[in-house]
């Protein structure tokens, strides 16, 4: 077996730039995710655009094994952005209803935690595990029963539930595991291993292709996914003349998924208005998104530019009276409803002003 397959590649400066075919994952997972969001009546098949979601979480365990090989001892300012993002999701809980369920936000704040738990606990190892969660939840859901119903806090770990931390926990450690060992043979063992095993079991127990309650072929269908397309778009972008930008925009949209995961619910409530459904839809909520993306970005330029502490007391200020407002002056649906987005724009700013302020803790001084 190569040893390229077994030993992580020291680190190199090609690995320290911008991973252009991540962003490319990403970018894709922001198109599946609207896809994923609007409804199409009769069009069951497109549940497959669920697998957006996939291709977030390992995308974010890239990026999170990038930052951690680049920037060494910072496991406190990681582990507190963690912290910020499992605390700042209540508030996107709150625009979509969906409290006391671990939202997007949420999950990678919980993973964040979690991987720099297992990286510590097994520094050599700790990437092959990225099977482990989904047995964890195997045993859940067909052997011991620990959970059964959604709600509750044990919602933020274990299905039924919106993102929990077990099986999700799955793709981000792959992603970091595909990082972390970044030959093209790591790359096809998994996808073709992991398309091999679904072949089986959907030839043995029939597809069920199930997101909220993480079916085999779907969970095996997600590694494959998040490692096929890293391994094509690794191919694409090598055979590129130097300098090109294929896909320009929607590397733009990867690199930037975060804010355009918040403003693309606020762009389909708002569109809903006018189209229920459809391609239409679609479209539109894509290029409204792409426009209001650029906005989104200004504010956190400002809010990068600016001393933390004023614009996270401005951030919990504004959603304070939105909350207060809700409570006693706004009572139509749609005033309530494009109210309470302001908690997520205050979210955009606050969020890069809380790295600025994480970024002061001490870092770990460690061999390089």
């Amino acid at each position: 077996m190569p040893v390229a397959v077994l030993t992580p590649e020291p680190r190199s400066e090609l690995q320290r730039e911008r991973d252009h075919a991540v962003d490319m994952i990403k970018g894709l997972a922001c198109l599946l995710m609207i896809l994923a969001h609007v409804p199409f009546p009769n069009h069951t098949w497109l549940s497959i655009a669920t697998q957006g979601s996939v291709l977030f979480f390992a995308s974010t365990g890239m990026n999170l094994w990038h930052i951690t090989d680049r920037h060494r001892g910072d496991e406190a300012r990681i582990a507190a952005n963690g912290l910020f993002l499992f605390f700042a999701g209540f508030a996107n809980n709150y625009v979509q209803g969906t409290l006391w369920q671990s939202d997007v936000f949420q999950s990678a704040g919980l993973a964040m935690l979690a991987m720099l738990g297992l990286r510590w606990l097994l520094p050599r190892w700790w990437t092959w595990l990225f099977p482990l969660p989904y047995f964890i939840h195997y045993l859940n859901q067909h052997v011991y029963y620990w959970k059964i119903s959604a709600g509750g806090v044990s919602s933020f770990f274990l299905t039924p539930g919106l993102f929990p931390l077990l099986p999700w926990l799955s793709f981000y450690l792959l992603g970091a595991h595909l990082k972390r060992y970044p030959s093209a043979g790591m790359r096809r063992a998994v996808w073709v291993g992991a398309l091999a095993i679904c072949g089986l079991l959907i030839a043995r127990d029939g597809f069920h292709f199930d997101k909220y309650w993480m079916s085999g072929d779907y969970w095996l269908l997600g590694l494959a996914y998040a490692a096929l397309l890293l391994d094509v778009f690794r191919l694409w972008l090598a055979h590129r003349p130097r300098g090109a930008a294929p896909w320009k925009e929607v590397r733009y949209w990867g690199a930037n998924s975060l804010v355009f995961y918040i403003l693309h619910s606020l762009v389909l409530r708002f569109l809903e208005i006018w189209i229920t459904s459809g391609a239409g839809l679609f479209l539109a909520a894509v290029a409204c998104t792409a426009l209001l993306l650029r906005a989104g970005l200004w504010l956190q330029a400002w809010a990068q530019r600016r001393s933390p502490w004023p614009v996270l007391a401005e951030a919990a200020g504004l959603s304070a009276a939105v909350l207060l407002a809700e409570a006693t002056v706004f009572h139509g649906y749609y005033l309530r409803t494009f109210a309470s987005f302001a908690l997520t724009l205050s979210f955009i700013a606050a969020y890069p002003a809380f790295k600025n302020l994480s970024a002061r803790l001490p870092r770990r001084q460690c061999d390089t």
